[in-house]
């Protein structure tokens, strides 16, 4: 006799007030496996994600508030203009000199950017400079670094054809 069976004949051995009692209680196991299973996992997930769509929103406003603080500095929101040329070099090399940085050798490239290369240069020491120069409204036109024997090698252009 297959398990279907016998369940079967378990079944009607049962009287109509067990039948009521097993099927009401079948119900409930059910209704709790589909709440705590399925509907309380979803709500979490659903407060998870309010929770980072608040955060998103609050993130853009003090973007925002950012932006608007920056151009407010620019006066009437005009952009201020960026030093070309002999200026841009000697604020470029005032300010690495500044920051501690010597530059292994400078260039002006085919696109008439000004180029800065630094061998072995200490990593914070590099994006501290570049973050003090974007801090200032001049940041680089290129960048490329590379390790070099636990340090730095970097090649950072200024102005040229794409600024």
């Amino acid at each position: 006799m297959s398990p279907i069976a016998r369940s079967a004949g378990w079944w009607r051995t049962r009287a109509p007030r067990e039948r009521a009692m097993l099927a009401l209680m079948a119900i409930l196991l059910a209704a709790f496996a589909w709440w705590y299973g399925l509907l309380w996992p979803l709500r979490a997930v659903r407060e998870h994600a309010g929770a980072r769509y608040d955060r998103a929103v609050s993130a853009l406003q003090a973007a925002e508030a950012e932006v608007a603080s920056l151009t407010a500095h620019g006066g009437d929101g005009a952009r201020t203009v960026a030093p070309d040329g002999e200026a841009l070099q000697r604020r470029v090399l005032d300010s690495a000199r500044a920051a501690g940085l010597a530059p292994s050798r400078q260039r002006t490239a085919a696109d008439g950017a000004f180029v800065l290369e630094f061998e072995r240069v200490a990593a914070p020491a590099l994006f501290g400079w570049l973050g003090t120069l974007a801090g200032d409204g001049l940041a680089p036109a290129s960048l490329r670094v590379e390790p070099a024997d636990g340090r730095l090698r970097a090649s950072v252009g200024f102005g040229g054809d794409g600024t």
